[in-house]
């Protein structure tokens, strides 16, 4: 049987020692026994414990040296000082040397084994805390906090719901809790009582015998759950979901101790989800950052090299058509030098392309309509969407506020979108644009149901000359060129999708 403790008793009297551990050992601890300072230093450099109970006055090495020594082996390991000659002196001295707490001699055993009790629940939060805040990766951290609620609150289910965009509950994760319909009662329960929280949450909300609360009566499948402890998640105020904690025994109820322990957990948790939020944050700062210093850079080689190109590639085009004046229609040549002009001409695209890059236009800011832009934008490509098969749909939101913005610019960014969904859809689908109020910002999205995006392509899309077209199909400048202008807008602008699903483009324009 597993020792709910390992516990070093140290103490140079034999018979209070002997006390301790049998009171201990009965209770389900393990016990190793020290009679001096100096033995108990070197069982804990061989061994590993979680609490030692120590006595002050001891031969050789007294118990506060011991105790400085114990720290510096184990720095998570609580210490109990026990003795019957110590003084206040002694008790703050130990104190600041980190012990947990000052148990005078004689002690009643009910007394020894409740400061264990807290002593041992300290050290479980201590290791909880260090679990739950030694990563910021999601799916690390959440699966830590579920098996933690249900190892410190001892309950048979353990479930973290986090509200998705669009604000729907789901299960993060959970432990205990079978899939199927099982999982899908207990997400409406989560889902219930977030509805119930109406702006004023609470630190826990405490439900007996669900199925029988008139929250929760309709929904079914509540039977075998007895008690219920919720702990809502906030960020901002606002709650973004919550800890769901079942006890499936009848007996099992929540004591006040239990409540209290859920309320430090709750608090724990609620900071370190914030810091893996803030954590997010500064990593997508980072990499807009360093988005933004190489798109200055090659902004500014694109805006000179395309300047210094611009005039040869004029005199040739001149040439070229000079000459095609004067050659029959039907020769080589003519075919010859109509492919030069080609040529130009697509050469001469691509350096529009790039001085748009490299924004060395003047920008006009003016108030725009958002809707307006992209159904004029639509009726340019419209007719090439139809003939390729593919469909339109529009989810234009009415009455949006005006942004300030360059018309020309954002038709330029829409065009670029629709154009890139139209080429992932060879054999045609569906393009969808949608506009919505999100805060103080237009929110319109592009999405498609073309070949999708691969993983490891997904942060080079903004990437300048970056394209996953085939040869003379593509620049690689249009989505840089979106990026270039969205951010002159002071607006954001993000792709998500994955292979074979699609692929969708949102941007975000502030509304002055």
């Amino acid at each position: 049987m597993t020792a709910k403790a390992n516990i070093l008793v140290v103490d140079d009297e034999p018979q209070i020692a002997e006390l301790i551990s049998y009171a201990l050992t009965s209770n389900g601890y393990g016990i190793s026994v020290a009679g001096d300072g100096e033995t108990a230093v070197k069982l804990a450099a061989e061994g590993d414990f979680d609490l030692a109970i120590m006595d002050i006055q001891m031969p050789g090495m007294d118990g506060i040296t011991a105790l400085g020594e114990l720290k510096k082996l184990d720095p998570e390991i609580e210490v109990i000082i026990a003795t019957g000659h110590g003084t206040m002196g002694t008790a703050i001295q130990s104190l600041r040397k980190g012990a947990f707490d000052y148990l005078h001699k004689p002690f009643d055993v009910r007394e020894l084994l409740g400061m264990v009790e807290r002593a041992l629940e300290k050290r479980r939060f201590n290791d909880i805390t260090r679990a739950i805040f030694s990563t910021v990766k999601p799916e690390e951290q959440l699966r830590v906090i579920v098996d933690s609620v249900a190892r410190i609150l001892k309950a048979e289910e353990s479930l973290l719901v986090l509200s998705d965009k669009d604000g729907k509950p789901r299960i993060a994760v959970s432990a205990g809790v079978e899939d199927g319909p099982v999982k899908e009662q207990r997400l409406a329960m989560c889902a219930r009582t977030l509805e119930r929280l109406d702006g004023a949450p609470r630190p826990l909300i405490l439900v007996e015998n669900p199925s029988g609360n008139a929250d929760f009566a309709d929904l079914g499948g509540l039977e075998g759950v007895k008690f219920s402890l919720f702990l809502p998640l906030m960020e901002e105020n606002r709650p973004t979901g919550l800890i769901n904690i079942n006890r499936l025994a009848s007996e099992a109820h929540f004591t006040e101790d239990d409540l209290q322990r859920a309320r430090i957990f709750g608090s724990l948790v609620n900071l370190a989800l914030r810091n893996s939020s803030l954590y997010r944050r500064l990593r997508e700062t980072q990499e807009q950052l360093i988005q933004a210093e190489k798109m200055s850079a090659l902004g500014q080689l694109a805006g000179g090299l395309a300047h210094e190109i611009n005039n040869p590639l004029s005199g040739i085009l001149g040439l070229t058509q000079l000459v095609l004046e004067n050659t029959p229609k039907d020769s080589q040549n003519y075919a010859d030098l109509k492919d030069i002009e080609k040529a130009v001409f697509r050469c001469k695209k691509i350096i529009v392309s790039l001085l748009s890059f490299s924004r060395q236009e003047k920008e006009h800011m003016e108030p725009c309509s958002v809707n307006e832009v992209i159904e004029e934008t639509l009726t340019l490509c419209s007719r090439q969407m139809e003939l390729q098969h593919i469909r339109i749909e529009k989810r234009l939101a009415p009455g949006l506020p005006l942004v300030s913005a360059d018309f020309q610019q954002l038709m330029q960014v829409y065009l670029n979108l629709f154009t890139n969904a139209r080429d992932a859809m060879p054999d045609g689908g569906q393009l969808t644009v949608a506009t919505e109020l999100r805060g103080e910002a237009v929110v319109s999205t592009v999405s498609d149901t073309g070949a999708g995006i691969k993983p490891e392509i997904a942060g080079k899309l903004f990437d300048p000359f970056f394209t996953t077209k085939p040869v003379g199909q593509g620049t690689g400048l249009g989505l840089s060129v979106c990026l270039g202008i969205i951010n002159s807008h002071k607006g954001r602008i993000s792709a998500e999708g994955a292979p074979g699903k699609g692929s969708s483009f949102t941007i975000e324009l502030p509304v002055p």
